[in-house]
């Protein structure tokens, strides 16, 4: 959504500065005004042709597709690609710790498949399964894991270091909104889940 809107967003300066051009050109007689449209004409259509080309490029595997379907969904085919290309599948083994309560994460981690065991205080809390993030608690706040992860089977994940992560907050805000969504309504369902857990035995 947030991409789309940019896209419109630029065809509307695009047709707002073809309209300025005719106006300086006809009515004003003024060059310098023809100039500068010109230029942001020529700006704005270089972007759009940049996002179209990327978007036309974009190709994806059969475990991306559905992380970009599932979680991306805010994203452009080109703006998935990249954000996809910023971290690496891995296959983790069984035990493999990826979160140690009160540390900070290395990696923020989507696991595609397998089953990873959330512990607080040493106590088994939950057990998250495939098409999840582990790790994306500590964006916020202090930076600090609020509970240990560790795979309880082995894991096919899609990892992202955690200085990517800070690097593309500060310089691409668009793109981390849509990533920071995407969290929001991971957490969401994890929420609704363990809500659903919870009162099942008073049921």
């Amino acid at each position: 959504m947030l991409m789309r809107q940019m896209l419109w967003l630029r065809i509307f300066v695009v047709a707002s500065a073809l309209a300025g051009i005719a106006f300086d050109h006809f009515w004003l007689g003024n060059p310098v005004g023809v100039f500068w449209q010109s230029l942001l004409v020529l700006v704005n259509v270089g972007e759009l042709f940049l996002l179209w080309r990327n978007d036309r490029r974009a190709s994806f595997s059969a475990e991306e597709d559905r992380f970009r379907t599932e979680l991306l969904a805010g994203l452009s085919p080109g703006q998935a690609r990249r954000f996809l290309d910023l971290g690496r599948w891995e296959t983790l083994p069984e035990g493999t710790i990826l979160t140690v309560e009160g540390r900070t994460p290395e990696f923020l981690t989507f696991v595609e498949r397998g089953d990873v065991l959330i512990e607080t205080n040493d106590r088994l809390v939950r057990t998250v399964s495939g098409g999840h993030f582990i790790g994306e608690m500590s964006l916020m706040g202090d930076g600090r894991a609020t509970a240990s992860a560790k795979a309880q089977t082995a894991l096919r994940t899609w990892r992202i270091e955690r200085p990517k992560l800070e690097r593309l907050r500060d310089a691409n805000h668009s793109l981390m909104s849509a990533i920071e969504s995407a969290i929001a309504r991971d957490m969401r369902a994890k929420l609704m889940f363990q809500t659903t857990q919870t009162r099942e035995p008073n049921a």
